[in-house]
């Protein structure tokens, strides 16, 4: 059931006022265990897989028509229990959200208008009968809220299903080992990867914290209480496990490409080639460029991490461009490379854009002005 009105989109103060029975997630669940979720619209079934293999199938009920329940790989951001709804309080007869709210980002937005929820409607499942989101019996919602995590990728589709999930691997929370120094002041951490998760903690500048997982442009943290949380990466700097990189000294802001010219390029964590190997590169590979020193150049990696490639096996070139069209009715185009920033200006389906690179899962495009500015990746092709 799809709810623009939904009463999680006023501020998080209201929404405690108004409904005392939501709940914050006490606990975050780290990656240990590899659970996905697929959505099949056309048999109204939900997939749950587990290291792999389908290890429970719920009826669900999905959109009225084709166009409500989106189609995609989307990640868990907000776990909601007994969640409220307009002005009735959460775990209420009359509430149609049931007794769970697991809310998934739809092309960067904060899970308040999309999610898998219960139902005061039983007779609904297994039909085509909401708005928008997905409906679950209210104990298999429950059973489900309590087994997944935030960061947990969900495919939607109106194909055929074969027990095999076959989504958008990019999407999901990873296992990741190193430690995250905190760079901005007064850094959110939060209990899903998203701005429209709640906040658990506020972290001072200089804080360290281990690292445990990784789910597109956040990190998940271990706090010092113990507890799991996610922490934006733009104000972290990350450094992997058993790594002990120097100070990047002399490295000068920069911008264009880097081509990697060896057969095999060593992509490393820090500017020194004793520094640990993030991954390794073909000749002909492209990265966007941040900066570079006499013996370096500084890269952005397509999951938005920082890294080096030593002047010896790579060559600066400017920035190439391409172009984008917006593929869904109405885009957002932001300041930075996050669905906190500035938007911009708004554009609709077909637009034609300049792409000049890439910063995690969004797009970097350059204005009519000159200006750069960001899209996320789902709102083009």
């Amino acid at each position: 059931m799809f709810h623009r009105k939904i009463l999680f989109n006023m501020a998080l103060i209201a929404i405690i006022a108004l409904m005392a029975t939501l709940i914050i997630p006490q606990h975050s669940f780290a990656a240990s265990t590899d659970y996905k979720i697929e959505i099949n619209k056309k048999t109204n079934k939900l997939y749950l897989y587990k290291n792999g293999k389908v290890s429970k199938v719920y009826p669900v009920a999905t959109g009225r028509t084709s166009q409500l329940t989106p189609e995609g790989t989307w990640p868990v951001v907000v776990k909601i229990n007994k969640p409220g709804w307009k002005n009735i309080p959460g775990g209420h007869p009359d509430n149609p959200l049931g007794e769970r709210w697991n809310g998934i980002s739809v092309r960067g937005d904060n899970g308040r208008t999309y999610g898998i929820h219960g139902t005061n409607n039983p007779q609904s499942i297994g039909k085509h009968a909401s708005s928008g989101c997905v409906r679950m019996h209210n104990k298999d919602v429950i059973e489900l809220y309590n087994t997944i995590y935030e960061g947990t990728p969900v495919w939607i589709h109106s194909g055929t299903s074969n027990n095999q999930w076959r989504g958008d691997s990019r999407v999901g929370l990873k296992p990741k080992s190193g430690t995250a120094t905190i760079t901005g002041s007064n850094v959110n951490a939060r209990s899903g990867p998203s701005t429209g998760s709640f906040v658990i903690q506020t972290l001072a500048k200089g804080t360290r914290l281990a690292v445990t997982g990784i789910s597109g442009d956040w990190y998940q943290v271990k706090l010092a209480n113990g507890r799991l949380a996610f922490v934006y990466s733009p104000y972290v700097k990350y450094e992997a496990k058993g790594s002990n990189p120097p100070p990047a000294f002399g490295i000068q802001p920069a911008t264009g490409q880097v081509t990697v010219t060896a057969s095999v390029a060593n992509v490393r964590s820090a500017p020194s080639l004793s520094a640990s190997i993030v991954t390794k590169a073909k000749k002909g590979t492209k990265f966007t460029l941040t900066g570079t020193s006499k013996e370096w150049f500084r890269i952005k990696l397509s999951n938005g991490n920082t890294a080096y490639l030593h002047h010896t096996v790579a060559t600066r070139s400017t920035a190439s461009t391409s172009t984008v069209k917006v593929s869904v009715n109405l885009a957002n185009i932001r300041a930075t490379p996050s669905t906190s920033g500035k938007v911009l200006q708004r554009v609709a389906k077909g637009t034609t854009l300049t792409k000049t690179g890439m910063s995690g899962e969004w797009v970097q495009i350059r204005l009519k002005s000159g200006s750069t500015a960001y899209i996320h990746h789902s709102c083009v092709s």
